[in-house]
């Protein structure tokens, strides 16, 4: 059964992200968790260690402790051994980093079932042949033709990345050079390929498939020496992998299903907002800029709400003097009173914000109540008293009578 039946394209994309997501996660809650462990455990196999050596050498323990001291004592000299040879950051480090290229090939898989089944004219892309006497065994075309595209699926997974890459590219006839990072990711999955097999020793083939991609070493690496991870690198996987995961899967989609763009557009900046209302700087500014970049975006409107979101985040890093010039881009003056709130936020002239958030006033479709207590947008204006007098204006109660009445409402509804 095709477990993508009942998932849009938009589903596909953002469960490949919650995955990457759960991952970082976990590398943030347990790694942290084992170092700590680690160093706890030595602490103690040292304080055991010189209990021990103490009740050997006093003279009035009795033999029978002492006997028991020397069999403890072997114990602490066994798991000190046994502690010595551990690495659990580097082996949690490790697993996490190859756990996101098993999401990254699972979602690659579950893209093109899902983009074949919504264009049924690529099935003939299809070139393999079966016998007719097991072609007679499915009970129709449909099952058939779900077999087929399994052994397609499986068939671009064994691949390696470069020339999956080939194969989606004469698949949907598209070209996927314009992904500058690509070399980066290659690297990755390359270094991936040495975790798996070789626990990161330094084979020529990983110097060589990198270079070939066009990977800049920034220092040259030595066949034979082992690689690490490390926190830096691990964290910059996860931002690169998302942004490579994303930027695939809305090109294909675009390419794929062109009459629907708008819902490509909408689940592209429900991620760029996601990431903003987590506070992913990073992640916001490479999706934004990738959506700002696209050659088709829906409606204006859309292309708007990407450039607001794009100044939020570069705003956020005090990147103050960039996220005016990307909103000095367009014209404001003839859009709405809700654009123009946007821009003068963003730009921190919270006195006309005042006056353009009342004349928005509650109903708006694009800035609902909801909106004003967590949309990034108005971080700093959230805390000004501009702000707090229109918001009375508006809805006629006070920012914090609201504020409090959701966090009741959040406290009864806690699991657990």
């Amino acid at each position: 059964q095709n477990s993508t039946a009942d998932l849009s394209t938009g589903d596909v994309i953002d469960n490949f992200v919650h995955r990457i997501l759960d991952t970082e996660e976990c590398a943030k809650n347990f790694i942290q968790i084992a170092g700590k462990n680690y160093i706890e455990r030595a602490d103690k196999l040292k304080n055991d260690i010189s209990e021990h050596l103490t009740a050997l050498e006093l003279n009035d323990t009795e033999k029978s402790k002492k006997i028991i001291a020397l069999k403890n004592l072997r114990k602490a000299i066994r798991e000190i051994d046994r502690h010595n040879r551990s690495s659990p950051v580097a082996t949690l480090e490790k697993s996490l980093f190859v756990s996101l290229f098993s999401a990254f090939d699972k979602y690659v898989g579950d893209l093109v079932s899902i983009l074949y089944n919504a264009n049924p004219d690529l099935y003939k892309n299809i070139n393999r042949e079966i016998p007719l006497s097991e072609a007679l065994t499915y009970e129709s075309i449909e099952a058939l033709r779900d077999v087929m595209l399994n052994k397609e699926i499986e068939s671009l997974r064994r691949k390696n990345y470069q020339d999956q890459v080939k194969d989606i590219e004469k698949k949907f006839s598209i070209n996927l050079d314009k992904y500058n990072k690509w070399p980066d990711f290659i690297e990755m999955a390359q270094r991936r390929n040495l975790f798996t097999h070789c626990d990161g020793i330094i084979s020529k083939q990983y110097i060589d498939v990198c270079k070939s991609n066009g990977y800049v070493f920034k220092d040259e690496p030595i066949v034979g020496e082992q690689l690490d991870i490390g926190a830096k690198y691990f964290y910059k996987s996860c931002l690169l992998i998302t942004e490579i995961g994303v930027m695939l899967g809305q090109t294909l989609w675009r390419k794929v299903i062109p009459n629907d763009l708008s819902n490509a557009d909408t689940q592209l900046n429900n991620l760029i907002f996601d990431f903003l209302h987590n506070e992913s700087w990073a992640k916001a500014i490479s999706l934004s800029k990738f959506a700002l970049n696209l050659p088709n975006i829906s409606n204006d409107q859309m292309e708007r709400i990407f450039t607001v979101n794009y100044a939020i985040a570069l705003k956020a890093i005090n990147q103050n003097d960039q996220s005016t010039k990307i909103l000095d881009k367009r014209d404001w003056s003839a859009t709405s009173n809700e654009f123009k709130l946007a821009y003068n936020v963003l730009n921190g002239d919270f006195d006309t914000a005042k006056d353009l958030m009342i004349k928005v006033g509650k109903d708006s479709e694009m800035i609902p109540e909801i909106a004003y207590l967590d949309w990034p947008l108005f971080r700093d204006f959230r805390d000004s008293q501009d702000f707090f007098d229109a918001y009375e204006a508006v809805f006629e109660y006070k920012y914090s009578t609201k504020l409090k009445s959701l966090a009741d409402e959040k406290q009864a509804g806690v699991v657990g």
